[in-house]
């Protein structure tokens, strides 16, 4: 009977073990997968770090910069408001946003709410984003307008856009 006690609480304590011991070599294993995943993308940085050194050293050089940030704010909201109304787009709501500051640029912001004819919108959108004036798009939504009696669809646009510059310390 002793032997028996003894024998089921080995086996017990083998069971523990082994369990443990699984969960441990599953965690190593999911940790393994990490690592070669992080070396295979690693790997290809290394081969294109040629293409993106060029890269960094044009944004460096082409990247604009600003003495002001609400001041760009103001510019890039007139800009963006009078590109609209030349196009006939009623302008509804602005929001300028909280500028953004992190180490490898500032950026401003603005949302807008426009409405209009819905080909003149899309061409206006086409317009905005460009990597020359290092403007992006951070947010769209463009709901078309269902209930206008106008003889062209008419839609109504929400955007977020966002103006880049050099960080404060370059």
């Amino acid at each position: 009977m002793l032997f028996a006690c003894i024998a089921v609480l080995l086996i017990a304590a083998t069971g523990l073990m082994a369990d443990e011991f699984m969960s441990r070599k599953k965690a190593v294993d999911a940790k393994v997968l990490a690592l070669q995943s992080e070396k295979k993308e690693s790997e290809v940085w290394l081969q294109d770090r040629e293409f993106q050194q060029k890269r960094g050293a044009w944004l460096d050089s082409a990247i604009p910069g600003t003495d002001s940030l609400g001041r760009s704010q103001g510019q890039l909201l007139e800009e963006v408001q009078n590109a609209a109304l030349d196009r006939e787009l009623k302008v509804t709501k602005t929001t300028p946003n909280d500028p953004t500051k992190t180490a490898n640029y500032q950026e401003v912001s603005v949302t807008l709410n426009v409405y209009g004819d819905q080909a003149v919108m899309l061409n206006w959108l086409a317009t905005l984003q460009s990597p020359e004036k290092f403007q992006v798009i951070k947010m769209l939504e463009i709901e078309p307008d269902g209930k206008s009696k106008a003889k062209t669809p008419q839609c109504t646009c929400n955007i977020t856009l966002a103006r880049w510059f050099k960080p404060e310390d370059s």
